[in-house]
Formats: C-alpha cells, structure tokens, sequence
C-alpha cells in the first residue's frame, strides 16, 4: 500500500490469523493476534510472556561469574580499594552507579572513572590506569567497556592491578590476560542472560555479590539504575532483561535515589507509570547529554548525592547542558542534511558525512536521524582534540555495521560497537578510502535487499474498542523496546473533525472513524490535511499524563488519504478490493475479472484450486479493508 508520506512508502499488512488460533483466555482478541503474529504460541506460552518465570542460576551460565563475586568479595573486606571504569553513556553512567553505590553500601573503598569523550575517546585507556595506579587501588572492575582495551590491559597487568571485565561489545579474537571476564556472549545458547546490556551485566554481578554475603539488593537503586541503563542502551527486551525490567519498571517512581527523582520531578514524571517510552525518550537524554557534551562526573554525583540543595543544583545544570544539547543537534542537523542529499543523489549507500567543526558528543543522535531520513546506514564524522577524526555509525538494521568497520580496520585507528551501532577513529588522510570502501559494502550487502521504508502494522483496531481497559491490557504485554516493539495500529476512514497546529510543526487531529471519536497527534507532521479529509492512520496507542488527566490518544505515525479501493499485491500481482454498498468484498484482478465475498460462498463454476486461491485473497483483503484485525 503507497502512502503520501516522503518516507514510509508503504505499509506492510498483517497476515491473516486462524480462529483456531485464538485462545479462550482474558487477553484481548485484538491484542492475541499482535502475539501471534510475533511468534507467541498463545495457548502454550501466554503465562509465561505475561508472567516471566524465575531465572536460572547465573554462575552456571557465566564460567567467571563465582571467582569474580569472590574476588570483589575479599576486596570489600580487605578494605582494598576498587576502581570502578565506566563509559560516558546512559548505559555506562547508570553501571558505574550500580556497582559503586551498592559496593560502597558493603563497605568497600570504591571510586568511579569515567573518560573524557573528547580528549581520551570510548574506554579503558592508560591515562585512566595510570591514575588508578596512583591512587593504590588493587582491584579495576569494568562496566560496559574494556573487551578491546589491550594497551590499558597491558598496563594493568604492568602494575599488578586485578582486572575484571564486564562489558557486552563484541569479544576480539585475541588472547586477554585478566584476572575473569563477565560476558553474554560466553553463555550457552538460549541463555536468558544473553541480551543484557552493559548495565545488565553489572546488575547479574551485584544481585551474586548480594546473594553470597546475605544482602537485600532491593534496599539499594540497583533495579531502577537496571531499567534506565537498559532501555537507553536499547538492550533488546528478551529473557532477563525482559523480566527484569516487567518487574522494575513499575516501581521506578518510588525510587530512593534522590537524583533519580529529581530527575522525574522536572521531568513531571515523578506522579505516573513510567514506561520504556519515557526512560528512551525523557531520560535517557538528559543523563546522555551530560556524557555527550558535559563533564559525566556531574551526573554521577547527581545519581549518588543525598544532599538536596547538591541535587537541585546538578538537576539544573543537567537540564541545561541538554537544552544546549538540543541546539547543538539542531545546527548540525541541518548542516548534516544538506551533505547527506548530495550523497544520496549520487547514489551511496552509505553516507559517511564528515566536518571538524561538528562536535563530536552529538554526530551520534545526527547519525540516527540521517538514517531516519534516508533509510541507509550513516557515519558522522568530527575532529577530535587529538587531531583524528571520531565517527558514530547508524545502521538500517539491513547492515551490520560492526561487521563492516571489520572489513576496513586497515584504515582505523580503533572501532567498536554492535550490528545496529559503531564507533571508530581514523586519520584525516584515511577518511575518503574509508567512504569508498563502506559505500562499495553497502552496494554489496544491498544488492537483493528492498530498501524502500515500510512500517508493518500488527492489527486493525475500530476506534471505539480504544479505551483505558484496552490500554491496560496493552501494558501487559510490554515493556516495549528493541525485539518487542511497541504494536503498530491501523484504522480506515477517519474523518477529520478538528486540525490544529502546536509548536514545532506538529498537528493535534480530532478524528472519527464511524464508531467514535479520538484525540490523535503527529510530530512533525508535513502532510497538506484540512477539516473533513478522510484518512487511514498508522499509529501507536498512548495514555496522555499531561497535567495530571489521563486521556488515551493516538500517536500517529504515518498518513494516508483515504481510498475506497485497496491495491493488494500477492504473488507479484495486484489485486483490487473493495466494499460493495453491501459492505461485501469485491476482488478485481489485472484482467478486469472479478469475485466477492458472497459469490464465493455460493459460486459452483470455481474449481477447488480457484476456491483457495479466492479464500486467500478475501482473508487478505478483510485485513486490508478493515473487516477484521
């Protein structure tokens, strides 16, 4: 199905679904069909999805997993002093909190270090051992980095400093001489635990720790520090991190952690459910912005700080440092997009967009939006106080983009990252071979590949069945994120009865589809629309909090003016639908011949072939016209 939006070209529908396969329980009809459509044996695994069952004993899926709790274990009380080296992101912020705070809470003499994104890059480095080592400190835990820091591990090793790694990026294949490794990607397949992020991995390590010494994890933040730190990585929401954060989320708002809460305060999230949606969108920014832009031992000291006026203060210096942020963003933004259309034009498949005025704590965020923008993998580029050049790459999910800064590490000083995101450095010099070769991957991995961008809605959904108690049984089958996305609803025939335009371009739409009315609103939105248009609308289901009422409403995320007639395409051919005044199915095919609904019941001049081929296209075209979910 073509739409008019310049950047979703067409919508995926959703395959039709048995009656058998619906199951007699109290989950909505609706809601069973998006869980079959992703894979969920309703009458077999519906518990579980909705009510995920205990964990297994992480030490037998993490061979290190025992030394390591022992040895942080002596530590605490030898009285050692540990060193606790994280990242600069969300992820990386909210581990190193974890772990100091509860290390601290048992005893220990622990101190965070966190790298200068602009003059030490992503990690680990040397500068950080050396003044670990200064400090007399005998014990170095990483959190969510340290899997590629060889010549800082070379160091360590140099001064006699234990070094366990807790990290999830991609393990080398290379040799590391350390005191243990925590990793998911050394447990066995299936594992629960082989989704976690950074955060996921230092939260497995302090629920052992608490485990052996008799300690009550949940009288720290460490739950809460889980749920923000895995949402921002965009961990994907399976196994432990799915049952973790189902069980978490819902208390984050009562947390103790004063910097937490001032955060929802200003947020004015502190009196309402949050959801993932608020951690991705609200949260996770505000700690980001810190790391990207600002000194990350701010929000450290605003995470672990029990004095209110301290709180208050590094509240507002946060909240500051992201308004600043978002200029920042903006500017480069347009600067970037201006680069990427020339590129795109040109016919890459790959955009590698590169100045060293850009700041590099934000190429980023613009990296995600170009690919946004043009539906293909994108890397930034900005010159770092080194004098090389950083790079942050977005993927398409059509390319692991990992894989590929593999095929050119000839050309980079240092890289790393996942299938979805990267990071690299390079040499001046070395950026234009860097361009040609990623463009000449992007050609070969999308040689078979539709490129188009789509959204594949997961049901159809009158308006009148959107209401509070659909809305709580859509909450039950979250949290939604990466692997679970949030569902995707379609409705047909919305009459606009009100449009008007917010701040910032966006449209707050009353619409109406026959059966009742909604408040629906789309950011962004660019599409020409006026009072009594008829429009199909893709969206998601929200509840708006806004100035403490509770209002469900629409979040649309693509529109399309109304047509009567449905082109569907099957088997590389188009077939016409539409509803008689009857509201019978009428299927035209390229030939002009044509079948509906009750003829098919009836017809005997079908041959039994003919006959399932009918039923095919008609179980389709209820979807599509908006008969069924």
């Amino acid at each position: 199905m073509k739409t008019d939006n310049n950047q979703i070209e067409k919508w995926i529908l959703p395959k039709p679904i048995n009656g058998d396969e619906i199951y007699n329980c109290n989950l909505n009809i609706t809601l069973q069909k998006v869980l079959i459509r992703r894979g969920i044996d309703i009458s077999n695994e519906l518990d579980e999805y909705l009510n995920p069952s205990q964990l297994p004993n992480p030490e037998e899926h993490f061979n290190e997993l025992s030394i390591s709790t022992n040895r942080i274990i002596e530590a605490c009380e030898r009285n050692e002093q540990i060193a606790i080296c994280g990242d600069y992101d969300a992820d990386g912020i909210t581990s190193t909190v974890l772990l100091v705070e509860l290390l601290s809470i048992l005893g220990a003499k622990v101190k965070p270090y966190i790298p200068s994104r602009q003059d030490e890059g992503y990690g680990l480095n040397i500068n950080m051992i050396n003044e670990i080592n200064d400090n007399k400190d005998s014990l170095i835990i990483t959190v969510d980095n340290g899997i590629s820091a060889f010549d800082a591990i070379s160091k360590a090793n140099e001064y006699g400093i234990d070094l366990i790694i807790t990290d999830h990026h991609k393990i080398p294949n290379r040799n590391l001489e350390i005191f243990s490794l925590i990793h998911p990607e050394r447990t066995p397949n299936n594992s629960p635990y082989k989704y976690l992020a950074g955060v996921g991995i230092a939260y497995l390590l302090a629920r052992n720790i608490c485990y052996k010494k008799k300690y009550d994890i949940n009288k720290s933040t460490a739950n809460e520090l889980f749920c923000i730190g895995t949402v921002a990585d965009m961990a994907p929401l399976r196994g432990a991190n799915r049952k973790w954060l189902k069980e978490f989320l819902p208390q984050l708002n009562s947390t103790t952690n004063k910097g937490i809460l001032s955060i929802l305060k200003k947020l004015s999230l502190d009196n309402i459910a949050i959801s993932s949606d608020d951690i991705g969108y609200k949260i996770a920014p505000i700690i980001n912005a810190v790391g990207r832009i600002g000194n990350p031992e701010h929000i450290i000291d605003l995470l672990t700080n029990d004095s209110i006026s301290t709180i208050d203060k590094l509240t507002k210096e946060c909240f500051a440092i992201n308004r600043e942020r978002k200029r920042i963003t903006t500017v480069i933004e347009q600067e970037a997009l201006e680069i990427a259309l020339t590129e795109y034009r040109s016919n890459k498949q790959f955009l590698v967009l590169t100045n060293k005025d850009w700041h590099p704590g934000i190429i980023g965020i613009v990296a995600a939006r170009m690919v946004d923008k043009f539906n293909l993998p994108t890397a930034i580029l900005a010159e770092a106080n080194d004098g090389n050049f950083r790079g942050s790459i977005r993927s398409n999910t059509k390319l692991k983009v990992n894989l590929a800064l593999e095929e050119c590490n000839d050309l980079l000083l240092a890289y790393g990252g996942h299938s979805a995101a990267a990071g690299f450095s390079i040499k001046k010099k070395n950026i234009p071979m860097l361009k040609e070769r990623l463009n000449v991957i992007a050609h070969r991995e999308f040689r078979n590949i539709d490129l188009i961008k789509s959204i594949k809605p997961d049901a159809y959904i009158s308006l009148i069945d959107i209401n509070l108690d659909f809305y709580k049984e859509l909450c039950l089958i979250g949290p939604f994120g990466i692997m679970n996305p949030t569902p995707i609803f379609w409705t047909r025939k919305c009459k606009i009865l009100n449009i008007y335009k917010l701040k910032g371009d966006h449209l707050k739409i009353i619409l109406n589809d026959g059966t009742t009315s909604i408040e629906a609103i789309k950011w962004n939105g660019s599409i020409e629309l006026k009072t009594n248009d008829l429009i199909d609308v893709a969206y998601f289901i929200e509840l708006n909090t806004w100035k403490n009422s509770k209002k469900i409403q629409l979040n649309i995320l693509d529109i399309k003016k109304h047509n009567k007639i449905v082109d569907l395409k099957i088997h590389k051919k188009i077939y016409q639908c539409q509803l008689d005044d009857n509201r019978n199915i009428l299927i035209t095919n390229a030939n002009g011949q044509c079948i509906s609904s009750d003829q098919y019941k009836t017809s005997k001049n079908l041959s039994s072939r003919q006959m399932l081929f009918a039923k095919k296209i008609l179980t389709f075209a209820e979807i599509a016209l908006g008969k069924v979910a």
